[in-house]
């Protein structure tokens, strides 16, 4: 029997909307720290083949994600642009798998990264190359400021956070580093679930990460080094003493 209630009949509205259709979406921005000296310092085909390797590995990784197409990404240079086709729990799931995702290759990979979930009415025209909104802005903006290896939350995506976290989609919202110093700010915490993207701390695989990029940076960039093994360490903490957030779903 055809289910057609209110909430029935949305969700199909959703699944069916078109890309090219502005709408609210989730987006994260990120991109690939120390490129400029990447670029510099690394012969060019080198580098290509680096990121052929990142990219290869990424959309590997992401393909299931992008099944029944709700999930849409791309990348241009050291830049990356996830979008889903919507707000509700499960394109919040989506977008929060597809980050989780980002941090393991990347970082697996010895590629420092960092990015800015944000919501709002946004243009994801693939045909003619479009690709523009507010969250966009707001994600690069917020980007900009952070001073270690992670994804924080935009307050326009606060609320969607709040309402769908979950121990398989973690976020917190403690204490990271932007420009300015220390701040409270909703975060991923990408170090509790596991590379089958289910609930699981693996801190300590992420650290064997960060240390071996660690091996090749000296100075200013060890600050990022430091930070981000104490934010890791502190969101650990908190899943240990039941600190984080459960969502409760709605009856």
């Amino acid at each position: 029997m055809q289910n057609n209630s209110p909430t029935s009949i949305r969700d199909h509205q959703q699944r069916l909307q078109a890309w090219d259709k502005d709408t609210e979406r989730l987006v994260l921005y990120a991109d690939f720290m120390g490129f400029k000296s990447r670029v510099f310092g690394t012969e060019h085909s080198a580098l290509k083949n680096e990121l052929l390797a990142f990219h290869k590995a990424w959309m590997a990784k992401i393909k299931p994600l992008m099944k029944n197409d709700h999930l849409q990404t791309i990348q241009f240079s050291d830049s990356i642009l996830i979008a889903v086709n919507g707000v509700n729990e499960k394109y919040f799931n989506l977008l929060t798998k597809a980050a989780v995702c980002l941090m393991h290759v990347a970082l697996s990979m010895q590629i420092p990264i960092k990015g800015v979930i944000a919501q709002g009415l946004f243009s994801y025209d693939a045909t003619n190359e479009l690709y523009f909104g507010r969250p966009l802005v707001d994600a690069y903006l917020l980007h900009e400021e952070l001073k270690y290896y992670g994804i924080v939350v935009h307050n326009t995506a606060e609320k969607t956070i709040k309402q769908y976290q979950s121990p398989s989609n973690p976020y917190s919202n403690s204490s990271i580093y932007i420009e300015k110093g220390k701040i409270c700010h909703y975060h991923l915490c990408w170090n509790l679930v596991n590379t089958q993207l289910a609930s699981q701390d693996i801190t300590q695989t992420c650290e064997e990460w960060i240390d071996k990029i660690a091996e090749h940076v000296s100075g200013a960039p060890r600050i990022y080094i430091d930070r981000t093994r104490e934010i890791l360490r502190n969101d650990q903490q908190l899943k240990n003493e039941n600190e984080l957030p459960q969502h409760i779903p709605n009856s």
